[in-house]
């Protein structure tokens, strides 16, 4: 056995809350790709544009994987959630893409933490899930850390942050409605639909505010299209086996993630409140995970 088939066969391995967390941490890893992109695309296209370009390489990446398994894409008996997901999360990806054009990154992407504080609430409101006190104060916690980044008065409330606050209830409820798709779904058919749905929402838009790649842009749209499907298919992976209301605090692991991106690729360095708030956010993050892989050392399906 080498070395890859190794790694997959011990996470193939190991209980489902680890393997739920291993797909989120390639997910935050890939999502951090994705406003760097956006930002160096923002100065010549729009939000519509730079979706349709995203789903039309994402669903050109994903031909290999359905020739390669064999899977039939289009068999599904739940369209109209695909597509209220979809529409959903088209909305979602408009604001923020909206937002990254007019805002510094690095405070766009703190302040759209506050996603998975209307995760948490959905899963409670609408998937009946159980949020215990553990998994409350790992999300509270974590938004504590984005409090102290951004320190109250920093980010003025204003339109482009407006935008952010609409994307994190948007993108919430997408989310909320993947924990839905999975039970019957699998991962590539909902990244699919959605890679579709949204391909043709984008259309009308992208004609009518029309800006066009440049040759130089194919390496920036590629990068995002490669992190845009494959974060959302782990997103989805994990969602099989986690809670939406554990995933969510997990999910603030993109932040340490971008201010590294930021650091190393824009030479942007991080103030100390910036440092203690990611601190704090990985400290509830893996606090959380090794809480869960502790108490749920049982078989289970992936």
């Amino acid at each position: 056995m080498n070395r890859p088939q190794s790694i997959l066969a011990w996470i193939a391995g190991q209980p489902g809350a680890v393997r739920g967390t291993l797909w989120m941490v390639l997910a935050a890893a890939l999502f951090t790709g994705m406003p760097i992109a956006v930002r160096m695309l923002s100065g010549h296209m729009g939000p519509a544009e730079i979706i349709f370009f995203r789903s039309v390489l994402g669903m050109v990446f994903m031909a290999p994987y359905f020739l390669w398994t064999r899977t039939r894409p289009l068999r599904t008996k739940v369209l109209k959630l695909h597509i209220q997901r979809s529409a959903i999360n088209f909305v979602g990806m408009v604001l923020w893409f909206h937002a990254l054009a007019l805002m510094p990154l690095g405070q766009a992407v703190a302040l759209h933490f506050t996603m998975p504080l209307f995760i948490v609430m959905m899963a409670a409101l609408f998937l009946g899930e159980r949020v215990g006190v553990a998994r409350w104060a790992a999300t509270a916690l974590g938004f504590v850390g984005v409090v102290v980044i951004l320190r109250p008065g920093i980010v003025e409330i204003g339109a482009p942050a407006l935008a952010v606050l609409g994307s994190a209830v948007f993108y919430g409820a997408a989310v909320t409605t993947i924990k839905v798709l999975t039970r019957t779904e699998s991962a590539a058919v909902i990244t699919f639909y959605s890679h579709l749905i949204m391909m043709v929402l984008a259309i009308v838009p992208t004609i009518v505010w029309w800006g066009g790649p440049r040759l130089e842009d194919t390496p920036v749209l590629l990068l995002l299209a490669v992190c845009g499907t494959i974060a959302p298919f782990a997103v989805t992976r994990a969602l099989r086996v986690l809670d939406a209301s554990l995933v969510a605090p997990l999910d603030f692991l993109r932040l340490p993630f971008t201010i590294a991106a930021g650091f190393f690729l824009f030479a942007e360095i991080p103030d100390r409140w910036t440092v203690i708030g990611a601190l704090v956010i990985i400290g509830a993050t893996t606090g959380l995970a090794r809480r869960e892989a502790a108490t749920s050392r049982r078989p289970e399906a992936s």
